[in-house]
């Protein structure tokens, strides 16, 4: 019966070490996803490329042979402010993917917002996914202008930081809550300015 105890203990041991991530490092990230579709947030095993984050990021990686059709796959930053929905294709065909979600700082964006977060993608291509939607949920004290705030992509690469507009998906006003969504399927910073 000892025997038995333990082994249903090393076998749980295993499952929420595989679940959180194996201790590896990068904090294990939050990759959740419905209706059974794959994802790995945890390295990948040598002789295959490594393709890592920048420091404080969260990774997400879809393997194309295990790729369930038509699935919500979710990535979340510790903050527990921005969420990265990815929606497989129909055909389940995402090829390999390796992106990254974190919340980054003014200096390192080259960008002024209250709120920045960055999506890198290491491996394969967003726009093989049926969708790909960024959600920031936060609290706030300050009343935006305009109202509701909007998530624009911030580009600074010919010279001064541009805010180009996305297209917004539902958004939730209930001051001091708010919940944003934009679509992003291209890499980049993603900011919502309360003023401007």
């Amino acid at each position: 019966m000892k025997k038995k105890l333990v082994l249903v203990g090393l076998m749980s041991t295993a499952v929420m070490l595989s679940a959180c991530g194996g201790g590896n490092g990068d904090g294990g990230g939050t990759a959740t996803s419905s209706n059974g579709a794959s994802g790995s947030n945890s390295q990948t095993t040598s002789g295959t490329p490594t393709f890592a984050c920048t420091d404080g990021f969260k990774k997400l990686t879809i393997s194309n042979s295990s790729a369930v059709a038509n699935a919500n796959v979710n990535l979340t930053t510790d903050d527990g402010i921005a969420t990265l929905t990815l929606k497989t294709p129909a055909s389940g065909q995402t090829g390999d993917l390796t992106v990254c979600l974190g919340k980054m700082d003014q200096s390192s964006a080259g960008a002024i917002a209250d709120y920045i977060y960055g999506i890198e993608v290491r491996q394969g291509d967003l726009h093989k996914m049926t969708s790909a939607t960024l959600t920031l949920n936060f609290t706030t004290n300050v009343t935006p202008s305009p109202n509701p705030p909007v998530i624009e992509l911030a580009d600074h690469s010919s010279g001064p930081t541009v805010y180009k507009p996305l297209v917004q998906g539902a958004s939730y006003v209930n001051p001091p809550n708010y919940s944003l969504s934009a679509s992003a399927q291209d890499a980049g910073i993603y900011v919502v300015r309360l003023k401007h």
